[in-house]
């Protein structure tokens, strides 16, 4: 079996099919096996958010589409090749889609993720224990704090802090292969091998069906070579994963159009404010009060807050705060929110004699995500106006930029961005499409693919990550990934072929050269 992708999906897939005693997984990714720490782990946290935000310093930021909507999915926005992916840059959020969202998946699918997976708990249960954090829905857990009416606690991170100096991890498969804070190598699953630094050109197709994939080394421009499989995963990411499927598909139907519509990215804007506050109290009395005290914007202990809004905004509000000195709270607010699955947004591939096909990303905000723009705005209007009253600010009326040629970008948090500032805010920004890595739903299960993850129009052919989602809700996607990942790695395990081979069967991803 070949995974292709060894990021957050790819690599949960192969470690719950070795621990099913699959023992023939190949995962195949594009970028090199090296510098394996989570960027929080590897950097003080002002270079960590810029390795994220302000990717042009990351020798692992390739981008290998073209965007015909810029600056949406241009810019800062592309992949991280390298063993770990994405895994390796988010910042732990946990939460599940919403139950408004999950009308639109498969009945099946939602049942697993949200009722009872075979016959016990719900896969979302099972991750977020598996993680660390708490299950329950955000409404149940404890008030941490109170902006007006808008209550929040603290958001779901799958996070481990160490060291006593502000770092910390968030949760990587790779932490089953290498120790998360040394990088050391530790006995991972077995039965599981990598091959870094090959890109991934097509799927190979004979007879109607995935018999494996055509691959060379990456930056190379030499010939490629084939491997055989019994079935091949895509795992590679939103785009390159459509870009392969694309390609599967149009061999397996020359008269299919090589497009796949339906890309999404969330829907994130929001203020930034530094507030000078007399009336601050000693810091050595922050965060002594009790867990279950509520607290407001004056005296609540740094970190990342959240409360889900209604349908009618379809986001989640998080509010991030810092004390970076004595007297100083600076806020980091904003709304995530979910772009629907259309039409307008999509992936076309040019085909032509050889592989991999250039590549096009359109993107297109349909009036329903117009409107939560502005709802979103709405929002973040009010929390503004109940900050200003908190500390005594004149509370003039937000003023946002044009969604889609913001002058400030999600990077504007930068500290290098805010310290060039005159003033203190409130400063609004926004992120363009493709900048969140959150994108998704272009090969969507109900649709594109079956109940199963499989593609009907090519058997042996599977795929997971946010691209698989039906819809993506505003739900950070990390959670839901793990969970389909496991459940994947379940229906491959469980394939009557594979049930049939002995359990010291040779390996039957073979290299050909």
């Amino acid at each position: 079996m070949v995974i292709v992708g060894g990021g957050l999906a790819g690599l949960e897939v192969a470690r719950h099919l070795a621990a099913l005693g699959v023992d023939d997984v190949l995962v195949v990714e594009a970028g090199p096996a090296r510098d394996l720490l989570h960027i929080n782990s590897a950097h003080d946290p002002d270079q960590a958010l810029r390795t994220f935000l302000d990717p042009t310093g990351d020798p692992h930021f390739q981008r290998s589409w073209t965007s015909a909507s810029a600056p949406h999915y241009a810019g800062s926005a592309g992949l991280r090749r390298r063993l770990g992916g994405r895994s390796l840059y988010w910042y732990g959020a946990a939460l599940p889609v919403e139950d408004w969202a999950l009308t639109d998946w498969p009945e099946s699918v939602v049942t697993d993720l949200r009722d009872s997976w075979q016959g016990g708990r719900p896969l979302y249960e099972r991750v977020a224990a598996d993680l660390g954090v708490d299950p329950a829905p955000l409404v149940s857990q404890q008030l941490a704090l109170q902006v007006g009416e808008f209550r929040l606690v603290r958001t779901p991170q799958a996070e481990t802090r160490f060291g006593g100096s502000g770092r910390w991890y968030a949760y990587s498969p790779l932490d089953h292969w290498r120790h998360p804070v040394t990088g050391a190598a530790i006995e991972g699953p077995p039965g599981i091998r990598f091959l870094c630094g090959t890109e991934v050109l097509s799927v190979d197709i004979g007879d109607g069906q995935a018999r494996g994939v055509q691959v060379r080394e990456a930056g190379s421009n030499g010939a490629g070579r084939r491997i055989t499989a019994d079935s091949v995963v895509l795992a590679a990411g939103t785009i390159e994963s459509t870009r392969l499927a694309v390609q599967a598909l149009q061999v397996a139907d020359p008269g299919r159009t090589p497009r796949l519509d339906g890309l999404t990215d969330h829907i994130v804007q929001g203020f930034f404010l530094r507030v000078r506050d007399s009336a601050d109290a000693d810091a050595a009395d922050r965060g002594t009060r009790g867990e279950g005290a509520s607290r407001g914007p004056r005296d609540v202990a740094p970190g990342s807050y959240i409360t889900a809004c209604d349908d009618g905004v379809r986001s989640n509000l998080f509010v991030t705060v810092e004390r970076p000195e004595p007297g100083v709270v600076q806020f980091d607010v904003r709304l995530t929110g979910e772009q629907l699955p259309a039409a307008g947004s999509h992936i076309t591939c040019e085909p032509s004699g050889e592989f991999p096909w250039r590549t096009t990303v359109t993107a297109e905000l349909a009036p329903p995500d117009r409107d939560v723009i502005e709802r979103q705005r709405t929002v973040l209007g009010e929390v503004w106006s109940l900050l200003a009253a908190d500390f005594g600010l004149a509370a003039e009326p937000l003023v946002f930029d044009d969604f889609d040629h913001p002058v400030r970008t999600n990077a504007f948090v930068l500290p290098e961005a805010i310290g060039a500032e005159a003033s203190e805010g409130p400063f609004t920004w926004s992120s363009l499409l493709g900048t969140e890595d959150h994108e998704g739903c272009t090969l969507r299960l109900g649709d594109v693919l079956d109940e199963h993850h499989a593609f009907a129009a090519v058997p042996g052919l599977y795929a997971c990550g946010p691209a698989t989602f039906a819809r993506m809700g505003a739900a950070n996607p990390s959670l839901t990934t793990l969970a389909l990942a496991r459940r994947l790695a379940h229906i491959l395990a469980a394939a009557p072929d594979r049930q049939a081979r002995p359990a010291t069967a040779t390996a039957t991803a073979t290299v050909d050269a």
